[in-house]
């Protein structure tokens, strides 16, 4: 038997293996079904962290608390939790992103695992969390206007003690400042142990992150200063603080452990971010392969890229976040647009245009995961999305250090060259 065909069918069998031990660890997991969801025959300490996704209880434009599930009955409607409610149908009516709604889940437990934590997400765009009727986490004030709402964004940890054989999550959201409504990412359950570690990775790969963009980014635009003129160089810095600065307003939102700003700020800026380095890089790779570029398709891209700036900038947040798909699709354009100048270069035989090819096509496999998990709400891994985004830049940055090398190598001809002349016209006088 060959090497290749060895390789070959051990590669087929870790495949099925793993896809079948995924299959059944998949099955063992209770599921939520239309509120409910059955721990009683599971060790939630053993369990990691549970995500609580499913069909959670769903009463759009009520505000409900423990006692009135006891008092009366409800006509309960059912969500998708993540999810979000624009174009729900709900009783007939198809739902905007603006609003309020209670969203209500049973779980049945061990009495014996008396102390839990939940990680809460932000939610569009305020909460008010209870657990047995007790309030344990909350974000920005909940109510049934936009006078009586404040939106906050600020993911949190928190810890509290059930003693009961049933676990009730009631979860009020409201929402008249976003152009989405609902709650959009993943509540997770288990022991005070485990959701800390789990967070912890994931602030540890953001942290990672931003540091090491950090470093970069300052790197690239102090050489800018030391060797004038290299305009790509200043570019991919700018862009690296760019999405430093995006890293830190976005996915957990960082920032907010560190300043309390206010929500309209933090969002103008997350927005900005996106815009500015996407300018500044599409100004990268124009400078990079400038002889291929053109002219007028680099400017159509700036002057769009300045249109949505200025969107942010002057509108309230409910009008320039419902624009967010339209500009998701242009980065589409100018992924494929950038694709089409190295390839170019890759013709011309350029060679740091492979360098940029590889970083194109992490950036078309990142970008299409983190739209993808945008749009149909499903769990981002934080850590490949950040290993994926870091390996993006520091890809495009071999393509400036073969720009140095080249350039260096260009010198030391010349001062080979000045020497032998110089040589030879000794030898002439």
């Amino acid at each position: 038997m060959s090497i290749v065909k060895a390789l070959r069918q051990l590669s087929v069998a870790i495949f099925l293996s793993t896809s079948c031990f995924l299959s059944l660890h998949a099955q063992s997991l209770p599921e939520i079904n239309k509120g409910r969801l059955d721990l009683s025959k599971n060790d939630i300490g053993e369990m990691g962290t549970i995500d609580l996704s499913g069909e959670w209880e769903f009463y759009y434009h009520k505000l409900l608390f423990s006692a009135d599930f006891h008092d009366e009955e409800w006509d309960a409607k059912y969500a998708e939790v993540p999810s979000i409610w624009n174009d729900m149908r709900y009783k007939g009516i198809m739902l905007n992103g603006r609003g309020y709604a209670t969203y209500r889940l049973i779980i049945k437990k061990d009495p014996e695992a008396k102390l839990l934590a939940l990680y809460v997400p932000n939610v569009y765009t305020a909460y008010r969390l209870y657990a047995n009727g007790q309030l344990i986490a909350s974000n920005g004030k909940v109510g049934k206007s936009k006078e009586e709402v404040e939106p906050q964004w600020k993911p949190t940890y928190t810890t509290f003690i059930s003693e009961d054989h049933e676990l009730e999550l009631i979860w009020q959201v409201a929402n008249f400042h976003h152009h989405r409504g609902g709650i959009h990412k993943l509540l997770k359950l288990g022991t005070p142990e485990e959701v800390v570690k789990s967070q912890q990775n994931i602030v540890a790969a953001n942290l990672l992150s931003v540091g090491g963009l950090l470093v970069l980014g300052f790197f690239f635009i102090v050489f800018f200063f030391i060797r004038k003129g290299q305009l790509a160089t200043l570019y991919f810095g700018l862009f690296c603080l760019l999405w430093a600065v995006r890293i830190l307003f976005s996915n957990i939102y960082l920032i907010s452990e560190l300043v309390n700003l206010p929500w309209s700020l933090s969002l103008r800026i997350e927005y900005l971010s996106l815009y500015a380095s996407a300018m500044v890089g599409v100004l990268f790779i124009t400078k990079s392969f400038k002889d291929i570029v053109k002219g007028l398709f680099k400017w159509i891209i700036i002057t769009i890229n300045y249109l949505f700036i200025a969107i942010t900038l002057i509108l309230p947040p409910i009008f320039f976040t419902s624009l967010l798909p339209a500009y998701q699709f242009f980065l589409m354009i100018n992924l494929v647009y950038i694709a089409v100048v190295v390839i170019q270069a890759l013709q011309n035989k350029q060679k740091e245009a492979w360098f940029s090819a590889a970083g194109i096509l992490v950036g078309i496999l990142s970008f299409a995961y983190e739209l993808t998990a945008y749009i149909f709400m499903f769990k981002v891994n934080l850590i490949v999305l950040n290993l994926g985004y870091l390996a993006i830049f520091f890809l495009n940055s071999l393509v400036i250090a073969h720009h140095f090398v080249i350039a260096y190598q260009k010198i030391n001809n010349l001062e080979r060259e000045k020497e032998d002349n110089f040589i030879r016209l000794r030898g002439i006088l």
